[in-house]
């Protein structure tokens, strides 16, 4: 049993960064679409501003080429161009050089887009890089030959357009400092998109005078991410009700002693009246404990017709119940584990709020939670030397998607994350468990109970912009 629990923690680790499943809820696109054309102009007019003075930076040069994955290609409209923010008194002008996507262009959110014009009949190489649908469509016929590729113009007219800025600063898509944990290098986690092929054809194009002035913007790019403004708040609650609504299709599809736990692609694991964790090929019966996931925890703007959302991410874990004949309620286990979580749930809420450090936040939580008569744990396996009358509560209240974790509430994780303030409207996710023992179920064994959704930390505390899983989905069999 103990070994099936391990591989169970394994399984549900992994599922958390499966895509979301297809749903048949109506999404308005053109909505969506809008609403995060409105995200960039925002971020770029409140936060970008604030965010180069704060670290001294005069130009932000963001480089992203197809096929490499780049977090945020989501947020800037494209995965492919130049991107170029200049801090211009209290505004930043931005800038997209070469080519990009059209949605960068209908965004309205940039000052220039600055694409070399070409001539027909194509009698010279281009010089530039162009999509050959647009080649053909303005009558070329083939590439024509000559010494020259591609490489030699990736860069054409930077030179000239940072000259003409003479920024003193200018920050890079690289790292320096902050990287991903340990063994846990993914893409939706890293700000240094630029390849070396790109680092040596710009700093030859801007000349040595600017590149001596390049330095990394990964500290400009995590807190530009972690910021949120009014419009992100909107997405996210129009995101929750999407996940919402799906959720509820889930539930009033199981049919107790029919439906298998594989026709609910929603499910993240059933425990049985026995403490038995079912397979996917089980069947939901009555006494079934059940955890269904909705939403995208991150990297899922790599997949636009399943998540609509660009690089804006919530995820929300919703728990039912299928009552036995005669029962009309949950059992007393399950409703004190119910409870507990609840409870727990207050302590953060009372203690989380924007302006201290997530270590800071973390430390206090850590107290507060053993002072309710709780164990805190820094891992999230349940531990059977502990109290045995005791509820354990592991935390991992990180930053929600968008290609980063920080800032950090938990123990998981490089120092730099806890390192970093909370900014107001912090969008996190209210990640936590709850380990019941249940000695009832054998030697070492335990209900846990775990949350996942998302809320905002403020100066006042948290905040929900849309309202969190505070009961059980109780389900009649038939």
């Amino acid at each position: 049993m103990k070994k099936g629990i391990a591989t169970l923690v394994l399984l549900l680790f992994m599922s958390i960064f499966l895509p979301p499943p297809a749903s048949s809820f109506s999404l308005d696109r053109q909505e969506i679409k809008e609403l995060m054309n409105k995200i960039k102009q925002e971020k770029f007019d409140l936060v970008l501003p604030q965010l180069m003075k704060k670290y001294q930076i005069d130009m932000w040069i963001q480089v992203m080429r197809e096929g490499n994955i780049d977090p945020l290609s989501g947020n800037l409209g494209s995965d492919a161009g130049v991107f170029v923010f200049t801090l211009r008194g209290d505004r930043v002008e931005r800038a997209v050089l070469g080519y990009c996507r059209e949605e960068v262009k209908e965004s309205g959110a940039y000052d220039l887009i600055i694409t070399p014009k070409f001539e027909i009949p194509l009698t010279h190489f281009p010089e530039y890089r162009y999509p050959l649908i647009e080649f053909y469509k303005l009558g070329g016929v083939e590439w024509p030959g000559g010494p020259k590729t591609e490489l030699d113009f990736r860069f054409k007219g930077l030179g000239k357009f940072v000259a003409e800025r003479d920024p003193h600063r200018i920050a890079l898509n690289y790292l320096e400092k902050l990287g991903s944990p340990v063994l846990y290098e993914e893409p939706r986690l890293r700000c240094d998109g630029i390849s070396y092929t790109d680092y040596r054809l710009l700093v030859k194009e801007i000349g040595e005078k600017y590149a001596q002035r390049i330095v990394s913007a990964e500290y400009l790019i995590t807190e530009f991410l972690a910021r949120r403004v009014k419009s992100e708040i909107a997405l996210f609650k129009l995101m929750r009700k999407w996940i919402d609504e799906n959720l509820k299709m889930d539930f009033n599809r199981i049919i107790p002693g029919q439906t298998k736990l594989q026709d609910i692609e929603s499910v993240r694991f059933v425990v049985g009246k026995n403490g038995q964790h079912k397979r996917d090929d089980d069947i939901f019966e009555p006494g079934d404990l059940i955890c269904l996931q909705g939403g995208c925890q991150s990297g899922c703007f790599l997949e636009p017709q399943r998540w609509p959302f660009g690089n804006h991410y919530d995820v929300c874990f919703e728990y039912g119940y299928i009552l036995p004949p005669g029962e009309t309620q949950v059992p007393p286990k399950v409703k004190r584990a119910w409870s507990d979580a609840l409870k727990v749930r207050k302590i953060i809420e009372n203690h989380t709020k924007s302006g201290r450090t997530a270590g800071e936040t973390f430390e206090i939580l850590k107290k507060e939670i053993n002072k309710a008569g709780y164990i805190y744990i820094n891992r999230q396996i349940f531990n059977p030397k502990l109290d045995p009358q005791k509820t354990q509560v592991p935390l991992d209240m990180h930053a929600a998607g968008a290609g980063i974790y920080a800032p950090r509430l938990g123990p998981l994780g490089p120092d730099w994350q806890r390192a970093m303030e909370l900014p107001p409207n912090h969008h996190f996710y209210f990640e936590y468990w709850v380990f019941v023992p249940m000695p009832e179920w054998g030697e070492g064994e335990y209900l846990s109970l775990q949350f996942h959704d998302g809320a905002l930390a403020t100066p006042e505390g948290v905040k929900y912009y849309f309202p969190p899983p505070l009961k059980i989905h109780l389900i009649q069999a038939k």
